[in-house]
């Protein structure tokens, strides 16, 4: 076969029994010769401007045509040798070739790549283009292994890409597994197809520069709610990550709704499309856990930031802080002359004059009242409130002994009075 290469015309006369070979120089965009190549037996190559992909083309032409059999070619793409195996055919070390690295495939490429091969069907020319298109990978490392151990066969790749499948028997024969030999093998025609290039010759498995023309393409044709419905995952793993990172060990209830959250959002974002109702319970839950760290660290300084004279106090500061985040509702150990007291007697000082809260320790001693006790620093109640218990016999002297209680307020123009009373009514 013979033809040529001039400007803006690809190369003609290589014929191919096959549509998925990987060198074919209508693929380059940028095919720049000046002067005509003239590719067949006995050509020679002339040019005064060359790029490197025109070159690499027609080099890979030029081993299609004379190196099918790989027997007749100068090892290339070596890595290392294969231990002590030797190749099957030939008196040669087996050597480990360098293979290009597997395309890497994000969710929704290879969610588009099983939709793709789903719909081509069961039928024999569907079947066959699948297994091509899941065979690009294979080709690649065979062209590679070919390359780096010239003369060998197909056992010997399987040897070293897939022990398990070359059987070794008792009485040292050894051959290759049913699944190898058996009519229609995919391997069996990826082989007999595949030439010996090394990887650095190959066309790319990852064609990074096609695939950002996509995502840029994809980019500039994006709808705005397939814009929000991309960055809602991101946005939701940054706030969970921001949420951990301000973790308190201090709060009990907080692992429990992080998990709740995660689990959540891993639901969420699993789904083609967005849910409202589930979106907007896992904000409401990220905003629950933000406001119960923000509690946190605002009781942590407030009361951190207050000394006491009691050695203790420090550890009991801490212990109603938790609790206090924890549980609706908190005793107040020594009341106002505890150290929980004591701060919170500071702290509505600071409020009474106008102050803030982290103003400095000498102020917040000081009393609003010269000679003044601590109940000064209070603001004047806006109400009063009297609970009274206790456990009678009513209303016999030798009826059981019941609880009583009756509850008071008394507030700016208003009072109430309520009581609740048992009685035993057992031989009454």
């Amino acid at each position: 076969t013979g033809g040529s290469v001039s400007e803006g015309v690809g190369v003609t006369g290589i014929t191919s029994d096959s549509d998925d070979e990987f060198f074919e120089c209508e693929d380059y965009e940028d095919v720049t010769m000046t002067t005509a190549v003239g590719v067949g037996e006995g050509s020679e190559c002339e040019s005064d401007e060359m790029t490197w992909e025109d070159q690499m083309c027609i080099e890979d032409q030029m081993l299609s045509e004379s190196y099918q059999d790989s027997f007749s070619h100068i090892p290339e793409g070596r890595l290392r040798p294969c231990g002590d195996l030797h190749l099957l055919n030939v008196d040669e070390l087996l050597y480990i070739p360098i293979t290009q690295e597997p395309a890497p495939m994000t969710e929704d490429k290879l969610e588009e790549q099983a939709e793709i091969l789903t719909k081509l069907g069961s039928t024999s020319e569907g079947s066959e283009l699948r297994a091509r298109m899941q065979s690009a990978c294979l080709r690649s490392d065979m062209q590679s292994f070919k390359a780096a151990n010239p003369g060998c066969a197909l056992a010997d790749f399987v040897r070293w890409y897939s022990p398990r499948d070359w059987v070794e028997d008792t009485q040292s024969e050894s051959h290759l597994s049913h699944r190898m030999t058996m009519a229609g093998n995919i391997w069996a025609d990826v082989w007999g197809s595949a030439w010996p290039i090394p990887a650095h010759r190959q066309r790319r498995l990852f064609d990074d520069t096609k695939e950002a023309e996509i995502v840029l393409h994809y980019l500039i044709a994006i709808q705005p709610s397939a814009l929000v419905q991309g960055m809602v995952p991101m946005i939701l793993h940054a706030a969970i990550q921001r949420i951990k990172h301000s973790d308190d060990s201090s709060v009990t209830s907080l692992p429990s709704l992080m998990e709740q959250i995660i689990n959540e959002a891993s639901s969420l974002c699993q789904s083609k499309c967005l849910h409202a109702e589930k979106l907007q319970r896992v904000l409401d839950d990220i905003k629950l856990a933000e406001v119960v760290i923000a509690r946190t660290q605002s009781l942590t300084m407030k009361f951190s930031g207050l000394h006491t004279e009691r050695p203790d106090a420090q550890h009991e500061l801490e212990r109603f802080v938790s609790s206090l985040i924890d549980q609706p509702e908190v005793d107040v150990l020594g009341a106002g002359r505890g150290p929980a007291g004591d701060v919170i007697s500071k702290l509505f000082a600071a409020a009474q004059r106008g102050d803030s809260t982290d103003e400095d320790q000498s102020e917040l001693d000081v009393d609003p009242v010269p000679g003044g006790s601590p109940l000064t620093r209070f603001p004047p109640p806006v109400g009063r409130e009297f609970i009274l218990r206790t456990m009678v016999s009513h209303p016999a002297p030798y009826s059981r002994t019941m609880p009583q209680r009756m509850y008071c307020v008394l507030s700016k123009g208003e009072y109430r009075l309520a009581g609740a009373f048992c009685t035993d009514t057992t031989f009454q």
